[in-house]
Parts: structure tokens; C-alpha cells; sequence
């Protein structure tokens, strides 16, 4: 990317406020960051795919991470089921081909899905999908699945359970996670879109901190 549409790049509100950049700005090892604009398919519900825009708003006041980069959103089609899981599919195995490692934001439990197909087709082999509460699995590959939903009641305005994890909980939980992590998805949360939603969009970045932090580290 040349130096002039950097600049214009650096006035829009990104992830943690990493640089925004394409594909072809990938290196292996960076972390690259994407929004999913989804959440009618997997466990519905409405608002999820505003996660990504709220958290990026959020995100202006954060002193960038290094190899850290701002995707944008990838491109979905939600009323096309087969079209859209096969685009989603296409675009994520395209990051994972650069030997970056991707985290997908928002949206509903479908995006983790068309990660794990992606990270199938790169790799050629099945990839095992790893919640924050699984067993731990060493010395291959994972996704990391991180359900905004596991947080306790308290802390998210439309939670299905008073019991949960707290952020911090949840933090430690990621940084603790064995194996070696190439892509993970935070999803499951619709942020309240006025004041009452910022205290879930400042927990739901701390999450992704913690996550890019974490995808950095590589083998754990």
C-alpha cells in the first residue's frame, strides 16, 4: 500500500488501531485481524454483526500492537447460504495461505465454521476447532474458538446465563491455551449500540488484546 492511501487508511477507526492494509501486506506470522457482517445463520441473533464497527470504534484510544493488521471486513452473503460460506471460506483460506494468522471478528458461531473449512483447505488436513473450556491439544495446529457468550451475565447486556467468565478470567484463559494457534474467532456478542453498550465493547476488545497477544506467541 503506497504511502498516500496510508494515510488516508490511518483517519478510519481500525482493530486495536492496527495499521489497515490487504493482502498484500501479509507476512508470515502477523496477525491479522477481519470483521464477519453476519448473524443470521448459526445461532441468530440480531445485532452480532455489529460487533466489529463498535469495537473499532472503541479501538481509537489503543496504542498499536506490533505485526498486528486491519483487514476490514471480509465479504458475505447472508441470504445465499452456499454462496456465502463459500466466499467466506475463500477469502480466509487466502490470509491463512500468506502465513499470517487470522482472527475473525463478530457475527454469529458460522464464521468459526467457514475458518475451520479455510484452515482444512491450506493445511490439508482437518484442524481442530478449540473452545476456551476444552481439552488441550498440543503439538498441532488449532482455531481457537472465543464465545462472547461464556461471559458471565453481568457483563453483556443480552447474556443467556447469569454464570460465566468473567474478562479477566476469560483473558487468562486465553493466554493460558496450549498448542499452536493459527486462526481463532470472537463472536457472539451484539453490543448495545448506545452508552449502555460500551462497557461490553471495552470487555470484548480487552478479549481480542488479549487474543492478538496470544496468536503472536505462536506455540504455547
Amino acid at each position: 500500500m503506497n504511502n498516500k492511501a496510508q494515510k488516508t487508511f490511518d483517519m478510519i477507526p481500525s482493530f486495536l488501531s492496527a495499521p489497515v492494509g490487504d493482502l498484500e501486506d501479509l507476512t508470515p506470522g502477523q496477525i491479522a485481524i477481519a470483521g464477519y457482517f453476519c448473524d443470521n445463520l448459526e445461532r441468530p441473533a440480531a445485532g452480532q454483526r455489529y460487533l466489529a464497527r463498535q469495537m473499532r470504534y472503541a479501538s481509537q484510544s489503543e496504542i498499536a500492537l506490533a505485526h498486528t493488521i486491519d483487514l476490514g471486513d471480509v465479504n458475505v452473503f447472508p441470504l445465499d447460504p452456499t454462496k456465502h460460506l463459500k466466499a467466506v471460506v475463500s477469502q480466509c483460506a487466502a490470509v491463512l495461505q500468506t502465513g499470517a494468522r487470522m482472527i475473525l471478528v463478530g457475527g454469529d458461531p458460522s464464521g468459526l465454521k467457514a475458518l475451520g473449512l479455510a484452515a482444512r483447505k491450506v493445511m490439508e488436513t482437518d484442524v481442530p476447532i478449540v473452545s476456551l473450556t476444552g481439552d488441550p491439544i498440543k503439538n498441532q495446529p488449532i482455531i481457537l474458538s472465543v464465545d462472547l457468550q461464556e461471559l458471565a451475565g453481568n457483563w453483556i447486556s443480552q447474556s443467556r446465563s447469569i454464570a460465566g467468565f468473567s474478562p479477566a478470567e476469560m483473558v487468562t484463559q486465553i493466554g493460558a491455551t496450549q498448542g499452536q494457534i493459527i486462526a481463532a474467532a470472537v463472536f457472539g456478542l451484539a453490543p448495545a449500540l448506545d452508552a449502555r453498550g460500551n462497557m461490553e465493547t471495552q470487555v470484548a476488545l480487552m478479549i481480542l488484546k488479549a487474543l492478538a497477544t496470544r496468536l503472536k506467541v505462536g506455540t504455547n
